[in-house]
């Protein structure tokens, strides 16, 4: 049950936009919307009770002869939940500035008694990666991993305005496989959250993703309708109840006069 919602929590992704490779290849090194040092905070509630804590940063760190930038995504439980269920996972990416692709990914988790590490190294030019567990896969053009693609969604994949039921294809390389997902702009709603009301976009599955979610009211995210495009809630049924994810907190956001004060 975590594991699906960590998925979406840190790849909130996917409702952003629709990669190609024409798209890819001819990407101008521009950045509107966030910058080195930016952090945001998230709740996890399940019903009501809390259940966890999560995170989403990003920096620049030097290497060779230039700078990459350092995304980490972080989550654990806590409260009641944590004291029956012990997750820790993190997910890192060490992303291109220029492209916004990434160079490598680093994924590793613990949740109760499961424990799994993998890093993958992305080899773009000649459309492969290398997975330190299971060797090489060809892959497309463009090939994002789970956490670079969130902010390579926010940075390119917004210049145009999203229609009512438009769909959004989306491709990744995760948990060593093409993941794919395909997620539908709902509308644009006015919100309450910590920092009051906010314009965000909505949106649902456009299909079952893989028996996961068959209903549109089962996997809900909303992102703010600004040139930040910061996830600010996000709700998945599940059985008996339902899980719940709200942004409390955030540190060095791009666009200052944007829904988010």
């Amino acid at each position: 049950m975590y594991r699906i919602f960590l998925l979406f929590v840190v790849t909130l992704i996917y409702s952003f936009g629709n990669l190609t490779a024409q798209k890819t290849n001819s990407i101008p090194y521009v950045n509107t919307a966030f910058n080195a040092g930016e952090k945001l905070f998230y709740k996890v509630n399940y019903g009501l009770i809390k259940g966890g804590e999560a995170s989403l940063t990003i920096d620049a760190v030097p290497v060779g002869n230039t700078y990459l930038y350092y995304i980490k995504a972080f989550a654990e439980t806590t409260g009641v939940i944590g004291a029956m269920v012990t997750i820790r996972d993190t997910y890192e990416s060490y992303v291109n500035i220029h492209s916004g692709l990434p160079v490598k990914s680093i994924r590793n988790i613990r949740e109760h008694n499961f424990t799994a590490y993998n890093e993958v190294l992305f080899f773009h030019d000649k459309n492969y990666i290398q997975s330190l567990k299971s060797g090489k896969h060809d892959t497309p053009p463009g090939i994002l991993d789970i956490l670079s693609a969130f902010y390579f969604a926010r940075r390119h994949l917004f210049s145009t305005v999203l229609k009512k039921g438009e769909i959004i294809k989306l491709r990744t390389f995760f948990d060593d496989e093409i993941f794919n997902l395909d997620l539908k702009y709902k509308n644009t709603e006015k919100i309450k959250s910590k920092f009051g009301k906010i314009n965000c976009y909505r949106f649902v599955p456009a299909t079952t993703l893989g028996g996961t979610f068959n209903k549109e009211d089962q996997l809900q995210i909303w992102v703010t309708a600004d040139k930040n495009y910061i996830p600010v809630k996000i709700r998945v049924k599940v059985p008996l109840g339902s899980l719940k994810c709200d942004l409390i907190g955030f540190e060095g956001i791009k666009n200052k006069n944007g829904e988010l004060k």
